[in-house]
């Protein structure tokens, strides 16, 4: 099977966000495909993230052009390296579609628009026990970083 990757637009928003509702599921996340289509059409429509589709191109699928996996960027700036950077937050392949080497063309794809849009680097975590994905990150350049340590803090 072959698949086309292609920057998404404000239409594919809710094929996307049934997808971002399965992938907030995989991260142990209770089920709301509703919010899930809202949270995305609102970072596409206010251009607050920009994301990347694979579809297939196979005319035979039950669903041609159904979306099989997706990688959300969000812009950010270093103030050390005063340039911009992208913030690879989420990268999700359906079930019925991995190992197809959807993730690789996936994360290709935002590094090649990241050097088109002149960013410094591309920025990710990932969970520590995902060890398939770490290994996919490592085998496409990225290193963990080793010189800073990452806090979070919820607010109430």
């Amino acid at each position: 099977m072959m698949y086309q990757v292609r920057r998404a637009g404000f239409d594919d928003a809710q094929q996307i966000g049934e997808l971002f509702n399965q992938y907030r599921m995989f991260y142990n996340q209770v089920s709301d495909t509703e919010r899930a289509i809202k949270y995305i059409t609102e970072r596409l429509s206010k251009d607050e993230s920009v994301i990347w589709m694979a579809e297939s191109d196979s005319k035979t699928e039950p669903d041609p052009g159904n979306i099989a996996g997706f990688v959300q960027l969000y812009p950010s700036f270093s103030s050390v390296s005063m340039g911009s950077i992208w913030v690879l937050n989420d990268l999700f392949v359906h079930k019925d579609h991995r190992k197809q080497g959807i993730a690789r063309k996936l994360i290709q794809a935002a590094h090649t628009f990241a050097s088109e849009t002149g960013a410094i680097r591309i920025t990710l975590s990932t969970a520590i026990n995902n060890t398939q994905a770490q290994a996919l990150y490592e085998s496409e350049g990225y290193a963990k970083d080793d010189h800073f340590l990452y806090y979070e803090r919820n607010v109430d």
